[in-house]
């Protein structure tokens, strides 16, 4: 565990951003019932109490002295919560609240987690924000791998980057031609007039094909689903007859990793 007499011998906003991660790592500690070791929290505390200029001391002290008397587990895990989102707003970082984080490097770790055989192809995706947002329910639902097709944002774009949350860096990807994927077998889509999601016989393993939010899928994207293991689509009831793509991607990754709970996985 990292001493917290250490943090005086970081640069100012380095010193911020690894109590951060600190902190992190003791609030989810809290949060399943682990609180942690009141001398560790006590030391890493005053060290916080004494920041420089990069954290307001007033109010890191305030925080951390009420920390210090939280009288039970509950009241402990809001107040290292309210700290670590404090020393957040000094860097003027956006949370993210329960993201298994390395300690260490600040990047998710996917180290000790279990990967699902599923593989992602995006084609033409064309909002670089909805390749971010598919890059992250990819990777929180323990995808194996994305593969990006010529046309669409890279996932290192900026804009990609802010709403993946980390989860470029965590989730293995390549630029892919959809020729490559017609060797496999096990290949389908998630596109209109497939057959529901509650009747879809989902593969063990495989790549799921998303197209363009405009377009949907290419007619050779859609030959190919149906040469393997076909379409799957969404049942809607209202009158709004169409869904985000990455709202979509959410709820086909659900269905596709409960069949899997179903079949003993």
């Amino acid at each position: 565990m990292f001493p917290p007499s250490k943090l005086r011998e970081l640069s100012p906003r380095t010193r911020v951003r690894k109590a951060a991660r600190i902190l992190q790592g003791l609030e989810m500690d809290a949060a399943t019932g682990r609180p942690p070791d009141r001398g560790y929290l006590r030391e890493l505390l005053r060290a916080i109490g004494v920041m420089d200029a990069a954290a307001p001391r007033e109010a890191m002290a305030g925080l951390a002295a009420a920390i210090e008397q939280a009288a039970d587990n509950a009241v402990l895990l809001r107040g290292i919560n309210a700290l670590r989102h404090a020393l957040l707003a000094v860097l003027d970082a956006a949370p993210a609240e329960w993201d298994l984080v390395s300690l260490e490097t600040g990047l998710l770790d996917r180290g000790d987690l279990e990967v699902f055989p599923f593989t992602v192809y995006l084609e033409d995706i064309r909002s670089p924000f909805n390749v971010g947002s598919l890059f992250r329910t990819a990777e929180a639902f323990g995808a194996r791998s994305m593969l990006i097709s010529p046309h669409t944002p890279l996932p290192t774009h900026p804009r990609a980057r802010r709403t993946a949350l980390g989860a470029v860096d965590a989730l293995p990807w390549e630029t892919c031609s959809l020729e490559r994927l017609a060797t496999l077998d096990d290949v389908f889509a998630l596109e209109l007039g497939g057959t529901p999601i509650g009747d879809f016989t989902f593969p063990s393993a495989g790549v799921v094909l998303v197209g363009s939010e405009e377009l949907g899928l290419s007619p050779e994207a859609l030959r190919l689903a149906d040469e393997k293991r076909g379409r799957v689509s969404i049942p809607l009831a209202g009158a709004k007859r169409s869904l985000n793509v990455s709202v979509a991607f959410g709820i086909l990754m659900y269905a596709w990793q409960a069949s899997l709970s179903r079949k003993g996985r």
